[in-house]
């Protein structure tokens, strides 16, 4: 039951990115004329009325984008309120979490008609900041195993996993625990935490970005040397690359964490500004009048 929930929520949030960003490209499209015109004329363009944003659509891009601005914290508030950590997985709130945070400010930036000045700019950019730290926030998460449900697995269950994982490819691929070694190696290169927690940080994305290349590499060596299928070499890296990454999560677990520990430090007082701007705009804004279609 709880792999079909997971199963479908992937596959609703799938189709919900792609049409947002289906319907984000189309706006842009027919919007370019009016985007791409100067500042002093664009109130004689035709779409201005439409696409500034007081403007019908525009502000519905204000409405819609601010209302997922804070559908995000939803995220926060589930973490932490004890009587919601029962409802639903977390995984799940932190992939709802992530699309609010991909599709709003985009539509915020579609709001602004790509003109920010004065005070907005500095919610506007704080919003970048966020969103772009977002990113990077949502690669260390990855770095830290945890079950389905969201919760981490702590340090010696996954030394335990990785014990089990080697015995499975001992067992099904006749593998020596020295020649694993070498073909983790292969494809996660070691890892130094000791040389500082930046460079450390550097080579686990470069070492990512590498790693299709190297596991096409290393499939061509392995089949040659051991005299496989492509199918059986297939089947033995899949479990080799989770081997390969449990070891990485092993050796890098308290860099991690501290990178991880970092990050909420920069990229919390971003998200405070940018939601302290965006109230303000949303009440002046009402305040003088500008209330969308209610």
């Amino acid at each position: 039951m709880s792999n079909s929930k997971t199963t479908f929520i992937h596959y609703a949030l799938t189709f919900l990115y792609f049409i947002s960003f289906l319907l984000i490209v189309y706006f842009l499209v027919i919007g370019a004329d009016f985007y791409s015109t100067s500042l002093s004329d664009r109130p004689h363009h035709a779409a201005y009325r439409n696409l500034r944003p007081a403007g019908l659509t525009g502000h519905a891009f204000g409405v819609i984008g601010s209302a997922m601005m804070i559908f995000m914290l939803f995220y926060s508030i589930r973490k932490r309120v004890r009587i919601l950590q029962k409802v639903g997985y977390l995984s799940s709130w932190l992939r709802v979490h992530i699309y609010f945070g991909v599709i709003g400010p985009m539509l915020i930036i579609l709001h602004s008609s790509f003109k920010v000045q004065g005070l907005i700019a500095v919610s506007f950019w704080s919003m970048i900041a966020v969103a772009l730290s977002g990113v990077l926030g949502r690669y260390l998460y990855k770095q830290i195993p945890r079950t389905i449900a969201g919760k981490e697995i702590d340090f010696n269950e996954l030394d335990q996993m990785d014990q089990n994982l080697a015995q499975e490819i001992h067992s099904k691929f006749q593998i020596e625990i020295k020649q694993l070694e070498s073909i983790e190696a292969s494809i996660f290169p070691p890892i130094r935490p000791e040389k500082g927690l930046f460079v450390a940080f550097i080579s686990m994305i470069y070492n990512d970005t590498l790693k299709p290349i190297r596991s096409y590499r290393l499939k061509k060596y392995l089949q040659k040397k051991l005299n496989l299928s492509s199918h059986a070499v297939n089947q033995m890296l899949v479990t080799v690359k989770r081997k390969a990454m449990l070891q990485r999560r092993i050796s890098m677990w308290n860099a991690t964490h501290q990178l991880f520990h970092y990050w909420h430090v920069f990229h919390k007082p971003f998200a405070i500004i940018m939601y302290i701007i965006m109230l303000v705009h949303i009440m002046v804004a009402v305040y003088v009048g500008y209330a969308w279609i209610f």
